[in-house]
């Protein structure tokens, strides 16, 4: 009678776990929503998530991420990646990446999305990173940026492109760096925007 029960215990728990590895959703190519703000993307993407690690939470944070960065995701778009998340070393594919692919060391999702997103844009080559003070710039205001871990500390690269993103919204090409201080499990950098002339 005892050995009945542990075989239905161990085909039940069999069964919710084959059921819960179909339930992994496939690759994803992910849409923005439509949103009734007046603010219009700056460019679209098309971004597919991948791989085993994927989730309905890692698909959100993308799209947040995506949102908060005024990129829409869209299917046909002329930047194109794949997102790959793995049990560790995530890797994005996309054009003009060395040897094809990104990989990114521990971070959280979000983290993840944020510099995926930028990679992508060629944020770098948009808006430029400095620690000096700009000569001949118009100041486009103070910048933040921000990144906060659970499992993973908060990513400083992170913070930077959330800044950087910032400093695009408002017009700028340079984000200055003022200071970066750690709060617990989150990263934040301060600093100001400015626009150069090219």
């Amino acid at each position: 009678m005892a050995s009945t029960s542990f075989l239905l215990v161990a085909v039940s728990a069999l069964l919710a776990t084959s059921a819960c590895r179909r339930a992994k959703p496939g690759p994803t190519l992910l849409q923005s929503a439509a949103t009734n703000t007046a603010v219009q993307p700056w460019t679209s993407v098309s971004l597919t998530v991948a791989g085993p690690e994927v989730n309905e939470n890692k698909m959100e944070s993308c799209t947040e991420e995506a949102q908060k960065a005024g990129i829409q995701l869209a299917a046909g778009a002329p930047i194109v990646g794949t997102l790959y998340f793995l049990e560790e070393n995530d890797y994005l594919e996309t054009a003009g990446a060395p040897n094809g692919r990104y990989t990114f060391g521990s971070m959280n999702s979000n983290a993840t999305c944020k510099i995926a997103l930028s990679k992508m844009t060629k944020l770098d080559t948009l808006v430029k990173f400095s620690k000096a003070e700009p000569a001949n710039c118009k100041a486009t205001g103070s910048a933040e940026g921000s990144d906060s871990g659970f499992f993973h500390a908060g990513n400083y690269d992170a913070a930077v492109v959330e800044a950087q993103f910032n400093v695009r919204a408002a017009g700028g090409n340079l984000f200055v760096q003022d200071s970066s201080r750690e709060q617990g499990n989150r990263v934040v950098v301060n600093g100001r925007g400015f626009h150069c002339a090219e």
